[in-house]
């Protein structure tokens, strides 16, 4: 008796197992050849699970996709069973248009700041926290845009210049006393980016550029995003266990994605918090004096109280989100645009050329006018944007037809930045994969406006980055005041890129500032002073 019932059970076992092995393999049949995205070309296995995706993801592989996929797979690349890539003008057109109805994809609530709530049909329910990169309801998003829209403006940023010049003039001081030492240009670059967001947005210095160290917050941060990047591609997956010690188990210990603080880790967003509460409570308290600081802070607590509308908790996250968002994005554009001059020595001689004979080359006005120093940091730009996983939308319900395909209703789109900024047909000249400031410097304003439009480093369409104007001010700034104090040497890895998730970095350059020599140094003294 007990061995028939060891038979049955087996049985039962066994067929569960078939039962499940057959599931798979008609899924997989029908992802591959009756699924209505089934034409679409792209690698075999992403059209049967978002496992390929995610796996490339985890290990750092999106800016090779991005090189890669669209040369061999053509304007459209299936990703994932219910995933395309782009990287077409058309494509751009449609997807990041306005008014065509598509909104942010489920990828997005891997990066949202607060939890949604999730019913039991699934829907995320986001609440009202001015969470700007993954809020998907767009007349939310767009009632939030119009009121930070005048803060945000070039004509009221350009007035933290001097705030931004104060810390670049102790980055000279500080790198001038290293004299020539090798450093982690990452680093550096991320020391200076959230130097000049304390400068700017708080009028406070975190202390990086005094230590000459971020504490290892650049590399645990970029770490956050890998978990972001393989949780993104299972958003069924992060709703179910989403909040539970489940959501935990699969995505760091399955997909071993841990990124345990390093030694002597310190983190500066404890501080940056702790510094808006003060502000907060002592601008609405009407017993306190005048605040006479002139930086970000005070803009966004004047327009909480021009605009109620503008609440408490949207002045809150809208403080932090100018470090949040603009720390890793401005030194992963920073540390492209060294990398990149500092590797090409034809191109860091025009710069330093151009820098050193310019009259005013420190000012915000004057960084602007130069125009090769400019299209070389543009071109490191197109070349290493600071995101490199697709920006993804997801299709309105009556479908879209695009590239001889119908793309169904729910279906998840988008351009991979590094792979649109490598189309042929946008890009001037010759062999788009090549470093040529020379490119956007044609006789023909027409010739660079298709690289300028079709431009994913500030974000797509409506969803630009609102901190665009502040993060191109303090970028360009840098790049002329440091090319005109030194000559940098910058030793990069053999695969530039690499590791690169949805958030993408150079990581693995080391370099040299030496100052330049005493002739030099007094002629630029005399001329600036």
């Amino acid at each position: 008796m007990g061995s028939g019932l060891i038979w049955n059970a087996a049985c039962v076992l066994g067929s569960g197992i078939c039962l499940l092995l057959l599931s798979i393999v008609s899924i997989a049949l029908y992802r591959l050849f009756f699924h209505p995205l089934a034409r679409v070309p792209g690698p075999k296995l992403a059209a049967i699970s978002n496992i390929w995706h995610a796996y490339h993801a985890r290990n750092g592989g999106m800016f090779e996709l991005a090189c890669t996929l669209h040369q061999k797979y053509g304007e459209v690349v299936r990703v994932g069973p219910d995933e395309l890539w782009f990287n077409s003008m058309e494509a751009f057109d449609k997807i990041y248009s306005s008014t065509k109805g598509f909104e942010k994809s489920d990828f997005y609530l891997a990066t949202s700041l607060i939890l949604p709530k999730i019913d039991c049909f699934l829907r995320p329910h986001f609440v009202d926290s001015l969470d700007l990169l993954s809020e998907r309801d767009m007349k939310r998003y767009r009632l939030q845009r119009r009121l930070i829209g005048r803060v945000y403006q070039t004509s009221n940023v350009i007035k933290f210049e001097a705030a931004v010049d104060g810390v670049i003039n102790q980055v000279i001081t500080r790198l001038k006393a290293l004299d020539g030492a090798e450093l982690d240009l990452k680093e550096w670059m991320h020391i200076i980016a959230v130097e000049c967001l304390g400068a700017s947005v708080l009028s406070w210095a975190p202390g990086l550029l005094k230590t000459g160290t971020d504490w290892g917050s650049s590399g645990h941060s970029y770490l956050a995003w890998r978990r972001k990047s393989v949780m993104g591609l299972f958003p069924t997956l992060t709703k179910l266990t989403m909040g539970t010690n489940l959501f935990e188990w699969v995505f760091r210990d399955v997909w071993n994605l841990k990124f345990p603080a390093p030694p002597n880790f310190r983190s500066f967003f404890p501080d940056v918090g702790k510094r808006i509460s003060r502000r907060i409570k002592s601008a609405l308290n009407p017993n306190a004096g005048k605040d006479r600081r002139i930086d970000l802070m005070a803009d966004l607590i004047q327009l909480h109280k021009d605009k109620p509308e503008f609440t408490e908790v949207y002045l809150r996250k809208m403080g932090m989100t100018n470090f949040g968002a603009g720390h890793d994005t401005m030194a992963s554009t920073l540390t492209a645009i060294f990398t990149m001059i500092g590797t090409h020595d034809d191109v860091q001689k025009k710069v330093t050329e151009e820098i050193r004979s310019a009259k005013n080359p420190l000012s915000y006005a004057g960084a602007v006018q130069l125009q090769y120093t400019r299209a070389a940091s543009r071109e490191a730009m197109r070349l290493h944007p600071a995101l490199t996983m697709s920006l993804s939308r997801r299709v309105p319900d009556n479908g879209l037809h695009m590239h001889g395909h119908f793309i169904p209703g729910g279906t998840t789109v988008g351009c991979n930045p590094a792979a649109l900024h490598r189309n042929a047909d946008i890009v001037t000249g010759s062999n788009p994969e090549a470093y040529d400031p020379d490119r956007w410097l044609g006789g023909d304003p027409l010739d660079v406006r298709p690289m300028e439009r079709y431009s994913l480093n500030w974000g797509g369409g409506p969803r630009t980055c609102p901190g665009k104007n502040l993060a191109e001010m303090v970028v360009y700034k840098v790049v002329s005041a440091l090319f005109e104090q030194f000559d940098v040497e910058v030793v990069a890895p053999l695969q530039i890129g690499q590791p690169s998730y949805y958030m993408s970095m150079i990581t693995g350059a080391k370099a040299r500032f030496l100052p330049v020599p005493p002739p030099m140094a007094g002629e630029i003294s005399k001329r600036t002073g």
